[in-house]
């Protein structure tokens, strides 16, 4: 059985290093944008609660400063959602560019993947043409002697008159005298 040596290995293997490269980053971009999906929510659970707490107000004599400080506390949570909105928006596109990247890499590695397995099957089949054509060959000769045999008139290098030098007519005996 022939070796088979792909001669693009260590670009495979660059390729594979560089699709792992590509998983942890993505796994790292999947950790911030789940880190700050649950930073918005909380951010959003506190803005409803001072919403809440405005809209439900004791119906008393209205204290200007203590309306004053809720409405400010509602509108610096609103803006820290909206911007914490726009970090969740980029962690998401980052995500996004992370798997379009890997999936890159993983078809780039697929690729030559299929060249070495292309190769390794021509290899193969070269080999067993090789094989075949030796057996065929064996074969024939095979089948030349035993036709010659039969037929009596073949002077083939194994062929009895041949061995013996073809003197006199003798038949070798193969070292073995007759009696």
């Amino acid at each position: 059985m022939p070796t088979y040596r792909f001669r693009l290995q260590k670009v495979m293997e660059a390729k594979k290093c560089a699709e792992d490269q590509k998983k942890q980053e993505l796994a790292q971009a999947m950790r911030v944008l789940d880190r700050e999906k649950r930073l918005l929510l909380a951010l959003e659970s506190r803005g409803h609660a001072a919403r809440t707490d405005l809209l439900e107000r004791d119906p008393g004599p209205l204290n200007v400063m203590q309306e004053a400080r809720g409405r400010a506390r509602f509108a610096r949570l609103m803006d820290e959602v909206a911007r914490q909105t726009a970090i969740v928006e980029h962690s998401e596109e980052r995500v996004c560019f992370e798997r379009d990247a890997l999936v890159e890499c993983a078809k780039e590695r697929r690729i030559l993947e299929n060249l070495r397995e292309r190769g390794l099957l021509q290899c193969m089949r070269e080999w067993l043409r090789r094989e075949q054509k030796d057996t065929d060959e064996v074969g024939q000769q095979v089948f030349l002697r035993r036709t010659n045999r039969t037929a009596g008139r073949s002077r083939g290098p194994f062929s009895p008159e041949v061995r013996n030098g073809g003197q006199d007519g003798r038949q070798d005996t193969g070292g073995r005298t007759e009696e």
